[in-house]
């Protein structure tokens, strides 16, 4: 399985997974601007899976946190920073 071989299953899966992600930082936002609706997550969802080499050696595909984030928090945070970057930048109040 190549990257971009995805099964409308790993998309669903990845799709409500980020789903979830944005929920949790629109909470924090909200915390700090009540009136945002929705956040920026600059990574995609395709972002959002990992292709593992397992036992008996083939690859597997799963969904987690996008590369370069150490956890899921560390992504939530990110993704507050950039919608509250855009928040104050599009000058809105």
């Amino acid at each position: 399985m190549t990257s971009y071989d995805y099964s409308e299953k790993d998309l669903k899966d990845a799709a409500e997974f980020r789903s979830q992600i944005h929920k949790e930082a629109l909470a924090k936002v909200r915390k700090i601007v009540p009136g945002i609706n929705s956040v920026v997550d600059r990574n995609p969802v395709e972002s959002y899976f990992t292709n593992v080499w397992d036992y008996p050696g083939a690859w597997y595909l799963m969904v987690s946190i996008p590369e370069g984030f150490k956890s899921r928090g560390e992504l939530v945070d990110s993704i507050v920073r950039d919608t509250l970057r855009r928040y104050v930048n599009d000058g809105l109040k």
